[in-house]
């Protein structure tokens, strides 16, 4: 009678319970920047150096090649969400240099971000491959939104097979008040929680799908929003956190 019954009640959690099924996705905490952050791609502040990083990425679809990582640090203050991307590649690629064009085939990262995770049907999507050009939309009706403040450095030579680079980043900034359609443009507060995907993809050679907070699907799709990772916004700044205060 016992194991007839356990799977009803199994079903029953997925259908009332969603939330507690999908629970167990990674969180970060964001502290504010204490100093100023100049976006130039170089990540030279202080405060980048003292926040901490995410954590690796993962490769669920992994089938061959090598493992890039990609390292996602963030900062917050009144006015913006601070990312910034570290991408360990050894052939950089770019084939798209118009805005909103296909940047997800080239060398690129992406940011998924939901301010209302109440609701898990909407979120504004970022696409912004190595050399700094975004894709730009919202998820509900696939239109267009305001580009965040984007910057970007390359420590090796664009679209070149015959040598082996470094790496590439991307600075970027989200102005709260921007984006209305979501969270009414509204400032986070300490203690407000987002649900957000970083993910990378594309490129000529060795692509790669890799992600922070990975997607249970059997083949690549990083669109499924209830496996998006936390972020929680901490009112203390980075610099406090690690004097011990």
């Amino acid at each position: 009678m016992t194991l007839k019954i356990l799977p009803f009640i199994l079903l029953t959690a997925l259908v009332c319970f969603p939330d507690y099924i999908f629970a167990d996705v990674p969180e970060y905490t964001v502290y504010r920047a204490a100093d100023k952050i100049t976006l130039d791609g170089i990540l030279d502040e202080a405060d980048w150096s003292k926040a901490q990083p995410v954590g690796d990425f993962s490769f669920p679809w992994w089938s061959g090649g090598e493992k890039e990582q990609t390292e996602v640090k963030l900062l917050w203050n009144d006015d913006f969400l601070y990312l910034a991307f570290r991408c360990d590649d050894k052939h950089i690629w770019a084939d798209h240099f118009n805005v909103n064009s296909s940047t997800y085939e080239d060398d690129c990262v992406e940011l998924f971000w939901n301010p209302a995770p109440d609701d898990q049907s909407d979120y504004y999507m970022f696409e912004i491959n190595c050399i700094g050009v975004p894709k730009s939309l919202r998820r509900s009706d696939r239109i267009t939104v305001m580009l965040p403040y984007i910057t970007q450095t390359i420590q090796g030579t664009l679209n070149n097979d015959s040598d082996t680079d470094s790496g590439w980043v991307i600075e970027m900034a989200v102005r709260f008040d921007e984006y209305n359609e979501v969270s009414q443009g509204k400032t986070p507060v300490a203690g407000d929680i987002w649900r957000i995907g970083l993910n990378r993809c594309g490129g000529k050679t060795d692509a790669q799908y890799s992600q922070w907070s990975p997607s249970q699907t059997d083949s690549p799709n990083f669109h499924q929003p209830n496996d998006f990772g936390k972020i929680i916004f901490s009112g203390k700044t980075v610099k406090t956190i690690l004097n011990g205060k």
